[in-house]
């Protein structure tokens, strides 16, 4: 029997050190993967539709009714995001995104469109399926997708997909703070003012004596995002932007919008919950179940050998005492 239970031991201690690996290098890339859709129904999940809110104040907003500049303007903001499940395939993920902002006194301040692929593990832009910045085909493909991080954030800087402008630019890790009890990485990408574009407006808007000029667009940002660094998820973002056009010497003449934007308590708080039960279901996958699976397997092994291999020891030369004859 005891030989029996030994090699029984041996099979279960073979099979648990197989596990270790196995669940880090097999199970753990396969489920650390952007979703295709949202579960559930909550703040930040309606009919598969990943949702992300914010809200802010314009301190300066261009009227085009009025052609004048309103101060302190209430601001709403929602992200609508669904994957594109079909064309999801051969290591791409696809998201379609839409955000409108709006005003109490407008319905769309501002609102454009986005289709991204992009590498489900890293977050890595990719160069297919039709990727376009509101109709515009996307052509730097160099950095991260502007809806996640990686798996695995690291402690670094990050090239970070800028809409308006249609590229990468970098984003910097400034440090590690707690958001709603889990610590996430904050990191910074600022933005300089840099044109990208013109708009036709009337000339006297810009310090022309022109009836219309095609005054150049300017936009800057300062954009801050708290990531939780094991799923990848952004908890919490913010936005200070500033678009304006600039007259003939050079020099800002319009402000367009100059505004700050960031997640509603609730998106923060639904955003927190759900990387965290990420986090410790693929903490749990890549690190706790193989520290476990091979320290019990090195125990099983080691046990099933003493047990297999062990002899039974006798107490004579045929297991009996010898025995002392005394004579009267």
């Amino acid at each position: 029997m005891r030989r029996i239970a030994g090699y029984v031991l041996i099979g279960l201690g073979v099979f648990f050190v197989a596990l270790a690996p196995l669940a880090r290098w097999v199970v753990y890339p396969k489920v650390a993967v952007a979703p295709l859709g949202c579960t559930g129904d909550s703040e930040t999940c309606k009919d598969k539709i990943s949702l992300s809110r914010s809200t802010g104040t314009a301190t300066s907003l261009f009227d085009p009714a009025t052609l004048s500049e309103k101060s302190n303007v209430p601001l709403k903001s929602i992200l609508r995001v669904r994957a594109d499940v079909v064309a999801s395939t051969n290591g791409h993920t696809v998201y379609d995104g839409f955000t409108n902002t709006s005003s109490d006194a407008n319905p769309t301040v501002n609102a454009f469109s986005q289709r991204i692929a992009f590498d489900g593990h890293t977050s890595i832009m990719q160069n297919c399926c039709g990727t376009n910045e509101d109709g515009v085909p996307i052509t730097d493909v160099s950095g991260l997708n502007p809806f996640k991080f990686p798996f695995g954030t690291q402690q670094q800087t990050y090239g970070f997909f800028d809409g308006t402008l249609n590229k990468a630019l970098p984003m910097e890790f400034k440090a590690v703070e707690n958001v709603g009890g889990i610590d996430v990485y904050r990191f910074v990408q600022t933005i300089p003012p840099t044109q990208f574009g013109t708009l036709e407006v009337p000339g006297s808007l810009v310090g022309s004596t022109d009836p219309s000029v095609k005054a150049p667009e300017f936009y800057s940002n300062v954009r801050t995002v708290w990531v939780e660094p094991v799923t990848g998820i952004v908890v919490k973002g913010e936005e200070q932007q500033k678009q304006t056009l600039r007259g003939s010497d050079g020099t800002d003449k319009l402000t367009l919008i100059e505004a700050t934007l960031g997640f509603t308590p609730a998106n923060t708080a639904d955003s927190v919950r759900i990387a965290k039960d990420g986090a410790a279901q693929l903490t749990l996958i890549q690190t706790t179940i193989p520290i476990v699976a091979f320290i019990l397997g090195l125990i099983l092994l080691g046990l099933g050998l003493f047990l297999a291999m062990g002899r039974q020891r006798t107490t004579g030369a045929h297991g009996h005492s010898d025995e002392v004859r005394t004579t009267a």
